[in-house]
């Protein structure tokens, strides 16, 4: 039987792979990834929640990553790069893989090194306009570079890298929740808006809806407050007591392809899969592209929705 290994941070390209990959019965499916939604967290995460979800066997790897901002976390952090190689050769000498499929993030850059060093081929999708990290160092190991965009080949070879688009999962096109809660919510006749900071969320846009729920009483809002729970925000807004707001932590693909559909609005950072998302299901968005991003990746995917007319910046 053949083994494939996925891995890396970008977790709705991971999940539409192996939507896929499981209708194939002579082949198994394993997960690198983290548990822990952030650095000193008791939150799971979405990944680990997901991944096991669908029956999938789960290494949780504690690699580091270099920090850009100093936290209290940045030197233990910078201390688990060597650990996470370690488990990750660990892991891949036990499962012996056929193949390494990595998509992107700090997690990626330790198993897509071990693979190359025991001789283990590999290859990496990138889903944002300009490439992380994490992407730059794997295209020195990886046999192939897997392009969402055609902006994005500039950084690579042309020998190695191949624009195919973004993985998509076809729950993403469902009109029915499975949840239903959230189906009942979203049936009603008003316009609805989503919100979402991502699967870890964001502070900035909670706290931001927070203060603005008063004045929007004539939507129906779905906020998608994420698994961190930064700064208690998935506590706050569990306590808000509004018929037109349902929080929730993180939507599955059970239930995050029909608020999608509904959604007259999305209010959202502009991450990769956000922004291919809502390119391709052709909805219309505010977005807040996170400040702090690598090289300006955010703000890059952003641009590509604005100049075509259906979101603002």
């Amino acid at each position: 039987m053949k083994k494939i290994v996925i891995c890396g941070g970008h977790l709705t390209p991971a999940l539409a792979l192996i939507e896929e990959l499981q209708k194939k019965e002579d082949l198994a499916i394993i997960f690198f990834g983290r548990k822990y939604a952030t650095e000193g967290s008791n939150s799971l995460s979405a990944e680990y929640k997901s991944i096991s979800a669908v029956g999938i066997k789960f290494y949780k790897i504690s690699a580091g990553r270099i920090q850009r901002k100093f936290t209290k976390y940045t030197l233990g952090s910078f201390l688990k790069i060597p650990i996470g190689f370690i488990q990750s050769l660990f892991y891949l000498l036990k499962v012996q893989p056929d193949l390494i499929v990595s998509f992107g993030g700090y997690l990626s850059a330790p198993v897509v090194f071990a693979s190359w060093l025991i001789g283990i081929d590999s290859v990496t999708h990138e889903q944002s306009t300009v490439p992380g990290l994490a992407t730059k160092i794997n295209s020195l190991f990886t046999k192939k570079i897997l392009l969402t965009w055609y902006q994005s080949a500039d950084f690579f070879s042309k020998e190695k890298s191949q624009v195919i688009g973004n993985l998509t999962r076809r729950s993403i096109f469902q009109k029915s929740a499975k949840d239903t809660r959230i189906q009942k919510f979203i049936k009603s006749s008003r316009r609805l808006m989503f919100i979402t900071g991502g699967n870890q969320g964001s502070h900035f846009i909670n706290t931001l809806i927070f203060n603005l729920l008063p004045q929007l009483k004539n939507y129906q809002i779905v906020h998608q407050v994420g698994t961190a729970n930064f700064q208690g925000d998935l506590d706050k807004a569990r306590k808000v007591k509004r018929r037109n707001y349902l929080a929730v932590d993180y939507l599955d693909t059970d239930n995050i392809g029909p608020v999608f559909a509904r959604s007259n609005l999305v209010v959202a950072r502009s991450g990769a899969n956000t922004v291919w998302d809502l390119a391709i299901l052709g909805k219309v968005a505010i977005l807040i592209p996170l400040p702090h991003a690598a090289s300006g990746e955010q703000e890059a995917n952003a641009q590509i929705l604005e100049k075509a007319g259906s979101a603002i910046i």
